[in-house]
């Protein structure tokens, strides 16, 4: 049996502005993809015959560009062309792929693919927790396996499940069946912790699921509010040996979800920035973080906002501080050539500070993109990147060749922290800022998706 594997990832933000290019994804082909993925042991050990395709990754950004889009996914149409009659078709994409003129990418890219290959080829997805499914995809996708886990930790899992339902379904001529109940609700991301109940009793619930021998896929996702698009908002898929089994599981598995609509709220304090920013230097903790949910560039913003670092460097606070990551290409180009410990002007600061250290950034595979340079304002310290980054991590400092461990307040552009920052966070403070990535669904301005929508109404709802 022969077996096209592929990727094509990038999760998009209509509100962002950043349109992704050909250089901001991470890209590998033919067998050099399996640097990324997986699943190659599965297929392998069956004995199918591999055929990789692209893995095409990038940073989360605003919609993709239909030029960019077609570059990508013309290569993976030109291995599927070149092999028409292939078994299985696997393929890991994020499911939250906007693409200006068309719509869902993820949805196109397979609707093509299926005007190539027959019904008897089988093809199986891996996507994000917090993919915007369209009711369509369960016509065309034979499998679906989302995460299960918010923060996600298990990506790799994820293809493992989704291979090996491939895997299983073509060495025993089962045909699955995908069914797509969609949910009217949309709550805040950063308050749906899988860590956390009720999810984590309804995410243990979708792994007994998956134990059956007839259950290939059994998912919870929960959307992703940043997309303007008629898919956006949750929904509960599973796929299933028997059509009808597939259908009542999800419509069971999307009221259950949406019975606990009214249960998701921030586990930590969700404060303006300014009382953010009073709490953080009032605290008596060691270090504590505030994150800047509103410009979080791992949701598609920018990261150029400087109103946070505007509020420490009017308070003067006492504490040592550093707000990390600022997107500034001018700051870093202007400045570059000065060295550490000489004094400069930041113009659209207004003010006067000292060059601490010059860096370097990583990019979303943890590559090296481009440069940092980090200014202190007394006792606030500011790294400004050429290029969006994220501080998701203390690596993340280290290369901009500033120590995390000096200061007793943090700022990052993120939505809640993640778990790689966690241990050195000993107070976290969620800052309710204003940008392409802000939280607060009413302040969004969504014109396209499907109302009714909790939180956006209070109704009733029931999956029958």
């Amino acid at each position: 049996m022969k077996v096209i594997v592929a990727s094509f990832q990038c999760e998009s933000n209509s509100k962002a502005n950043l349109h992704p290019q050909k250089s901001d994804f991470e890209y590998f082909a033919g067998w050099d993809i399996f640097k990324k993925l997986v699943v190659k042991n599965i297929f392998e050990d069956a004995g199918f015959e591999i055929i990789p395709s692209i893995y095409a990754n990038a940073l989360p950004s605003a919609t993709v560009e239909r030029h960019i889009y077609e570059y990508y996914k013309e290569q993976i149409m030109d291995t599927v062309r070149r092999n028409p009659d292939v078994d299985g078709i696997y393929i890991y994409v994020h499911g939250s792929m906007e693409v200006d003129e068309i719509g869902s990418g993820e949805l196109q890219l397979v609707k093509e693919i299926r005007q190539i290959v027959s019904r008897e080829c089988l093809i199986a997805f891996t996507m994000d927790l917090h993919a915007n499914i369209t009711n369509e995809l369960g016509q065309y996708v034979d499998i679906i396996c989302g995460y299960k886990t918010a923060p996600h930790t298990d990506q790799p899992e994820s293809q493992v499940r989704a291979a090996t339902a491939l895997t299983y379904c073509l060495q025993n001529g089962i045909k699955p069946h995908t069914y797509v109940q969609k949910i009217p609700m949309l709550v805040k991301g950063d308050t749906m912790l899988t860590r956390q109940e009720p999810l984590r009793s309804l995410e243990a619930e979708t792994v007994l699921l998956e134990e059956r021998a007839d259950i290939f896929g059994a998912n919870l996702f929960f959307g992703h509010c940043w997309i303007d698009a008629p898919n956006t908002g949750a929904s509960a898929v599973v796929s299933a040996a028997d059509p009808d089994t597939a259908r009542q599981i999800a419509k069971d598995l999307a009221n259950k979800l949406w019975n606990t609509r009214k249960e998701y709220r921030f586990r930590i304090e969700a404060e303006l920035p300014e009382e953010c920013v009073r709490r953080a230097i009032a605290g008596e903790e060691k270090r504590i973080f505030i994150t800047d949910s509103g410009d979080n560039t791992t949701a598609g913003a920018e990261g150029t906002s400087e109103d946070i670092l505007k509020l420490f460097l009017n308070a003067g606070p006492g504490k040592k501080t550093c707000v990390a990551g600022i997107t500034d290409l001018e700051i870093v180009e202007t400045l570059w050539n000065k060295k550490d410990g000489e004094t400069v002007f930041v113009e659209k600061l207004g003010c006067r500070g000292t060059i601490k250290a010059h860096g370097e950034i990583l990019g979303w595979a943890k590559e090296i993109i481009g440069r940092s340079l980090t200014i202190s304002f007394d006792n606030v310290d500011a790294v400004f990147t050429e290029k969006r980054s994220a501080f998701i991590e203390k690596g993340n400092f280290d290369k901009a060749n500033v120590d995390l461990l000096e200061y007793e307040i943090v700022v990052v552009k993120l939505g809640y922290l993640f778990e790689e920052l966690k241990p050195y966070a000993d107070r976290e403070l969620f800052a309710l800022s204003d940008g392409a990535s802000c939280v607060e669904l009413a302040r969004l301005n969504l014109q396209r998706i499907a109302r009714p929508m909790y939180p956006l109404e209070d109704f009733e709802w029931i999956a029958q």
